[in-house]
């Protein structure tokens, strides 16, 4: 059977521990010899379990009610010790007691019920200096140090209790902070990318108008150009189409900024000049026939591999050399990019958190129905992969 946690788990240990101390102190009244007895005042009875179980059973609530049963517990030893019963253990129970005052209640409050009870027990432990010649000076000491010790060691587990909550506060909001600019940095990636696809499609389309139009003049005078020009606007409508597909499901704005034509693996290698001036060694390597693929795919391709040196070259450090390998085939064209730098460890972790690098580049391939995969290479450096299906064109 599992353990309960929580309040039931708290209420069960301090209903062991008021148990446990019961028994502790009602076993004591077994100790005594006969010698002893015969020269106290007061012979143990009925009224003397009563008072020692008022002031260890009622230590169950302490947590919950932690002055009145301080009162409790503190008053029961008094009447205890006023009929001059013979001595008992008794007197831990106010040990445990103070400990969940300091333990439980605030600094001011705590300290007020605390003086008011140990003041309390000098007094009475005072009027026994002075009433009773076996009651040294010294009990006074031992009484008024045992009752501080106790309550600044619960004064102390509170403190611990308040910085331990404060941490997980602190972790609470730190995970719910990054979980939030995760997710805003996702949701402002899909945007970027869904304008990016929008000025592929807008061109498509763009296409096949002015296709149409010309297939519209020439139709009656050259028919075997008409059907060229209709054949393009079938062929802008397919990819237009296949590109529409991927907006399916995309967080879009409504203003929709205007761009630049948007790059493709045909610039790769003005891309690869650019970073080898900016002080890092690029391979590219080519597998496969070079084919023309849908122009969504070519551009976040393209950013993939731009994203993935780009880091290599912020994160890489000195003399990084970087190898991207692109294979084509007839279902799907494969990226793999890869460097012998410091990598992820430094910079890319942190990089995704903020809405870069690492995010923009799942969110491509996901948005492709393709796959993704980076992380540190086994020997040093990183490497990022990216699997592209071509679709139908």
């Amino acid at each position: 059977m599992p353990l309960p946690t929580g309040p039931k788990r708290r209420y069960l240990v301090d209903g062991t521990v008021a148990v446990g101390l019961a028994v502790l102190v009602l076993s004591g009244l077994t100790s005594y010899s006969e010698a002893y007895l015969a020269e106290a005042a007061r012979r143990p009875d009925a009224w003397l379990t009563v008072l020692l179980l008022l002031q260890t059973l009622p230590l169950a609530l302490r947590r919950r009610f932690p002055t009145s049963i301080l009162a409790t517990v503190q008053l029961a030893w008094m009447v205890e010790v006023a009929l001059e019963y013979p001595g008992t253990l008794s007197i831990f129970g106010i040990g445990v007691a103070l400990h969940a005052v300091g333990s439980n209640l605030p600094a001011s409050r705590s300290r007020i019920v605390a003086l008011v009870s140990i003041g309390t027990l000098l007094l009475w432990t005072g009027i026994g200096v002075l009433s009773y010649e076996d009651v040294g000076p010294d009990s006074l000491l031992s009484t008024g140090a045992f009752g501080l010790f106790t309550w600044l060691l619960g004064r102390e587990v509170f403190q611990r209790q308040l910085r331990t909550e404060e941490l997980e506060q602190r972790a609470y909001a730190a995970e719910r902070d990054r979980e939030e600019r995760a997710e805003r940095a996702v949701r402002e990636e899909r945007i970027r990318i869904a304008r990016e696809l929008h000025d592929v499609v807008a061109h498509q389309m763009t296409v096949m108008t002015v296709q149409a139009a010309a297939a519209r003049r020439t139709l009656r005078r050259d028919i075997d150009k008409a059907a060229g020009a209709l054949e393009a606007v079938e062929q802008a409508g397919h990819e237009a189409l296949n590109e529409m597909r991927r907006l399916l499901g995309l967080l879009r704005t409504s203003e929709v900024e205007r761009h630049t034509p948007q790059p493709g693996l045909a610039r790769i290698s003005q891309l690869v000049a650019q970073l080898e001036e900016a002080g890092l060694s690029v391979e590219v390597i080519v597998e496969g026939e070079k084919r023309e693929v849908p122009p969504g795919i070519d551009l976040n391709a393209f950013r993939i591999i731009q994203e993935s040196l780009t880091n290599a070259l912020k994160h890489g450090g000195p003399d990084t050399r970087a190898t991207v390998r692109l294979v084509y085939r007839p279902e799907h064209i494969t990226i793999e990019v890869t460097d012998n730098g410091r990598g992820a460890a430094e910079g890319l972790g942190a990089a995704e958190a903020n809405g870069q690098g690492l995010v923009g580049m799942r969110e491509r391939a996901a948005l492709l129905a393709g796959e993704f995969a980076a992380g540190p290479r086994r020997g040093g450096g990183y490497r990022v992969w990216a699997h592209l299906p071509l679709g139908t064109r």
